[in-house]
């Protein structure tokens, strides 16, 4: 039902904080009245908690901050109400100076003179009519409680118009600047992956430069492996998160690039299974490094008749996580070395895990980190 907490606006995690201690309160306020036989103060509770619930549910589905801060205004002005032709004094009444606390953190600065104003207004209109009808009014000939509830009553609506000059406005700024710091983060981001794309760009036209078949292949590799860095600036420009990737979503376009470039799609058959988990850019980095060597030399050694099958999967195992990369090609046909396999172990030390590769009915690797380290 609610979203996480820490994604919601300020005002929003106080709304729900207030309903959930407000509907308690008043709750139990309602057992106390059925308790201590006091049907006509437990009919009063009963009813501001059903308007509180109706508030909560309009607010919930609508998300309107200056109706729901209306509605408790005008539950608290007839609780009040409630409680003056009643012609008796009970605590319920302190629960009617929560709610103009909680519509004085809602309403803007200029509703909330208005509004409280007017609340404050009817409130003095309904005493003086009580005072004047019910002259025995336990409540409100009671010089001490009188003066405390106004005196509280005053403390309300001043706390809230602190708290629109104090920390809604602090709060409204912290939120500006995170928003241009998001911007020129992407910003960022866009820059270098545009940069690095230059970069990818120039060295394809370095082909035509040399006929040499050995070199367009090592150019080859490099700018593949350029463009798997500069994929993830990508997606973390296009993300609302700037700080974590999702690895399906990575590893889809990554392999989907990579398939395009070095081979028929028709004739390389991917399957990904991979569960739901996201890393930061600097892991994100050395996964695209990995899966890019795997892919290149799959592609390029283990199917002689170009055709075949690969399988990425990211699983739990136990208390880590396990990266599996296989292809029923003809296997390793000899001895690990080269640049390539060298990238790829100092890419599996950077994450902190292990390696380990399997030689039979094609080539497997297992790379078993924790999530914690990446």
């Amino acid at each position: 039902m609610f979203k996480n907490l820490k994604d919601m606006h300020h005002q929003e995690l106080f709304l729900y904080g207030f309903f959930i201690s407000y509907g308690l309160g008043t709750f139990i306020a309602t057992i106390l009245g059925l308790l201590l036989e006091e049907p006509l103060n437990m009919l009063v509770t009963l009813f501001a908690t059903f308007v509180t619930i109706l508030t909560f549910i309009h607010y919930h589905i609508h998300k309107k901050y200056t109706f729901t801060a209306l509605a408790l205004l005008w539950n608290a002005s007839i609780v009040v109400f409630a409680h003056v032709i009643l012609n008796k004094y009970s605590i319920d009444i302190a629960f009617t100076l929560l709610i103009p606390m909680a519509a004085s953190l809602i309403l803007s600065k200029r509703e909330l003179l208005f509004h409280g104003s007017l609340y404050l207004v009817i409130l003095v209109l309904l005493f003086i009519y009580g005072y004047i009808t019910y002259p025995e009014h336990p409540f409100l000939h009671n010089p001490n409680l009188m003066a405390s509830y106004f005196m509280l009553t005053f403390f309300v609506f001043s706390f809230g118009a602190t708290y629109h000059f104090a920390i809604a406005s602090s709060y409204e700024r912290l939120e500006k600047s995170n928003k241009q710091k998001a911007f020129l983060l992407k910003e960022i981001h866009h820059r270098v992956k545009n940069n690095l794309n230059i970069v990818a760009s120039i060295l394809g036209l370095e082909k035509f430069e040399s006929n040499t078949e050995e070199v367009h292949k090592l150019i080859s590799q490099n700018k593949l492996r350029i463009e798997s860095i500069a994929m993830v600036h990508e997606i973390l420009y296009q993300s609302e998160d700037l700080e974590n990737i999702d690895f399906k979503i990575y590893i889809s376009k990554l392999t989907e690039h990579i398939l395009a470039t070095e081979s028929s799609q028709d004739n390389i058959h991917l399957h990904l299974d991979i569960v739901a988990l996201k890393f930061n850019i600097e892991a994100m980095i050395q996964f695209g490094i990995i899966i890019n060597e795997f892919m290149t030399n799959s592609i390029k050694y283990a199917f002689p008749n170009k055709k075949g099958k690969i399988h990425i999967t990211l699983q739990k195992h136990e208390h880590n996580y396990k990266l599996i990369y296989e292809d029923n090609g003809i296997g390793l046909q000899g001895k690990e070395s080269g640049f390539g396999q060298n990238l790829i172990n100092i890419s599996v030390q950077q994450l902190e895990g292990t390696l380990k590769m399997i030689n039979k009915d094609g080539l497997r690797y297992e790379i078993l980190f924790q999530k914690d380290s990446v």
